[in-house]
């Protein structure tokens, strides 16, 4: 709602369609309010149009709940507490303000009034390195608790003894609220204690024991319907008298904004984290100011090319990503970069665009505030990992209008008539195969990280991202249709494709890639002796050279380490395997329990972490299961199958509304002007990637 109506008459955007839409969809939608979380400065009139819209779309106890209140203090108010003298100690905890709050919040001057600081931090990070104690809390997973979500109640439990000399947040209350004696009658031994006399007191309700009661609880983890919703209804339509926009009326506005990847910088020491790509812009290892390609063609701006940001007396120089699709005045950069202390992986990456935000006596302002841009000579090289950004034509991402789905569902697929030299593989018992629906896929990149999780998939860093060498096993490609100004955005992801005719296994001098009587196309890392002929010759880029020797692993990161899976030496080409692991695993557990495997037994990593349910995987032989059903739906096409490598993944056709495509006929979508395929004409420094 913020920036929408600004961009609206810049851009193809037909307010009266979007509100016939919403008007036929009442009860169903959802109207989203961007920058609340942020702290805009009108982040309380943003939240009323949007709670006001939602009523008026019968979106009250549906889509929308208003039975839960938040009770909290700003930080505000704690601000003007300290400066008082009226807080004498300070405990903070999960939170890092000397990092997320801006200069003129004058934060570090009201911490310095405290008598006395302790930071439950688990490193010296920006705030902690002011603290008196550290008095470090135990990882989630350590630790014990529980959680309401909706009507349900969850119990957390942890899954390991603490690796460090620990102690729970929670324990340490209980430990200095009896040593102060200041605690209302009898204080819990610990905090374990204290969660099994809540949920003794407020959610065992007789029958069984409460042993019992306890143990099952600790089995099954959660509650269904232990508290009523309450639908509620939005009464402060007069607040939307105050409604007013923030953005400047003239010159650039300057919007921060948290990262999928690294949100609000908490895990910005984690390896997989940096170096995943930003869904949209591809880029990883950095934070940019990001402009419309109008504004950088105003500004003579290059892709790279340094810049410095000035919000009242804060500036920041930082380099500049040329967006398509960008709304037009408006500077986006990222939060969750710039850390100092946070450990050697994140220590100086980027920088920490919290610097620019303003403050408006009780909060951070991070949207709508004027910024100055000034053009400097230097240039950056960025690591991203797409650098081409249009399919040229070429039937990679397939779609088409509801109504051409309705009449002829596929029917934009060109069909090709292929024959082979090769005889068919015999697949006499399971055929493994994929298939991925692209109307669901929304390109977040979580299957990403949960194949490098699974898979001890090793983060190499940015100079060699730079280099074209990152080592991720699925991709998930982005492609621009349309124009630069008002393009439309397509994801793709990509495994290895397991072909049947796999044209690496025909050109490896020593069989190290071989195709297994299940349809999986194997490596056996023994024989690979780094010809990188198979990556040579596969057509959709999918193998991953291990450059260097990453398994050297020092404590106590080899607790992240999968043991089912082989760390890779280097010099030896590594790809998708299907989670092969996972297959012989489940596979020796039904022989065990002498049944037959059942579909949805198995499921990849990839599958298992997909929030939409986008991924399928299953055995292509039974023909009643999930895969199978959707590998011969008409709608189901094989990426570049006139290569007739015949693929064992499958890609379902995406289902647009007319008015969301962009440009040329819906099979063969490409852009309009050459500067959408390459927006910034510069490709970083990185070698030709597709």
């Amino acid at each position: 709602l913020s920036g929408f109506a600004k961009s609206a008459g810049e851009m193809s955007i037909n307010l009266g369609e979007i509100a016939d839409e919403l008007w036929k969809n009442r009860g169903q939608s959802l109207i989203l309010a961007s920058g609340i979380n942020a702290g805009t400065d009108n982040a309380a009139s943003i939240a009323a149009a949007a709670n006001f819209l939602n009523s008026v779309l019968d979106n009250d106890g549906k889509t929308m709940q208003f039975s839960h209140e938040m009770n909290g203090k700003g930080i505000g108010e704690l601000t003007k507490a300290l400066n008082a003298g009226e807080v004498s100690t300070l405990v903070i905890h999960g939170c890092n303000p000397l990092y997320s709050l801006p200069p003129g919040a004058k934060f570090q001057e009201s911490l310095a009034k405290a008598s006395m600081i302790i930071s439950t931090s688990d490193r010296a990070d920006e705030t902690a390195r002011m603290a008196d104690f550290i008095a470090t809390d135990n990882h989630p997973m350590e630790s014990w608790g529980d959680v309401q979500s909706g009507s349900a109640v969850c119990i957390q439990q942890p899954t390991i003894r603490p690796l460090y000399d620990t102690r729970a947040f929670q324990d340490s209350l209980l430990k200095w609220m009896s040593a102060a004696g200041k605690s209302k009658g009898k204080v819990a031994e610990s905090w374990y204690a204290y969660v099994r006399d809540h949920w003794k007191a407020n959610f065992h309700k007789g029958g069984k024991g409460f042993e019992e009661f306890w143990i099952d609880i600790l089995q099954s983890g959660v509650i269904p319907g232990a508290h009523a919703e309450t639908a509620g209804k939005f009464a402060g339509a007069s607040a939307l008298n105050n409604v007013k926009s923030s953005a400047p009326k003239s010159g650039f506005e300057l919007a921060l904004y948290a990262t999928v990847g690294l949100g609000n910088g908490s895990l910005a020491n984690v390896p997989w984290l940096q170096e995943f790509p930003d869904p949209v812009s591809k880029i990883c290892w950095d934070n940019y100011a990001s402009f419309s390609p109008k504004d950088a063609k105003q500004l003579k701006l290059k892709e790279g090319q340094m810049v410095k940001l000035s919000t009242g007396d804060q500036h920041l120089e930082v380099a500049a990503h040329i967006q398509p699709g960008q709304a037009d005045g408006v500077v986006g950069l990222a939060v969750g970069y710039g850390r100092k202390g946070a450990g050697k992986v994140a220590d100086g990456v980027g920088v920490n665009a919290f610097q620019l935000a303003g403050w408006n006596g009780e909060d951070k302002v991070t949207a709508g505030m004027p910024v100055e841009v000034t053009v400097l000579a230097g240039k950056y090289d960025f690591a991203c990992t797409q650098d081409h950004h249009s399919m040229e034509g070429r039937q990679i991402v397939v779609e088409e209008t509801l109504q051409q789905h309705i009449k002829n569902p596929g029917g934009n697929v060109h069909r090709h008539k292929l024959t082979t030299m090769w005889s068919e593989h015999a697949y006499k018992g399971n055929k493994w195969g994929m298939t991925i629906d692209l109307n669901t896929c929304t390109g977040c990149g979580a299957c990403v990280i949960a194949c490098q999780s699974e898979n001890n998939i090793p983060s190499v860093g940015k100079r060699y991202v730079i280099q074209g060498r990152e080592m991720h096993w699925i991709r998930i490609d982005r492609y621009y249709t349309g124009t630069p100004e008002d393009p439309g955005v397509v994801n793709q992801p990509l495994p290895c494709m397991h072909c049947d005719n796999a044209p690496c296994e025909t050109v490896c001098p020593v069989a190290a890639t071989v195709h297994s009587d299940e349809g999986t196309n194997d490596m056996i890392y023994n024989r690979c002796v780094g010809t990188r002929y198979c990556s040579n010759n596969c057509p959709y880029k999918v193998r991953r050279f291990n450059w260097f020797n990453y398994t050297g692993v020092k404590e106590p990161l080899n607790l992240a380490l999968n043991p089912e899976v082989t760390q890779r030496f280097r010099g030896v080409m590594e790809k998708c395997t299907f989670c092969i692991h996972r297959i012989r695993f489940t596979k020796s557990q039904a022989k065990l329990q002498e049944r037959q495997l059942k579909d949805g037994d198995i499921k990849t990593a990839c599958q298992q972490s997909c929030p939409t349910g986008a991924i399928v995987f299953g055995d292509l032989n039974d023909p009643s299961s999930m895969v199978a059903k959707e590998f011969s739906a008409p709608q189901s096409y094989t990426l570049l199958e006139e290569l007739n490598t015949k693929p064992a993944v499958r890609y379902q056709v995406r289902v647009r509304n007319a008015s969301e495509l962009k440009g040329g006929p819906p099979a063969h979508h490409e852009t309009k002007h050459k500067e959408a395929a390459n927006p910034a004409d510069s490709t970083s420094g990185q070698g030709a990637r597709v």
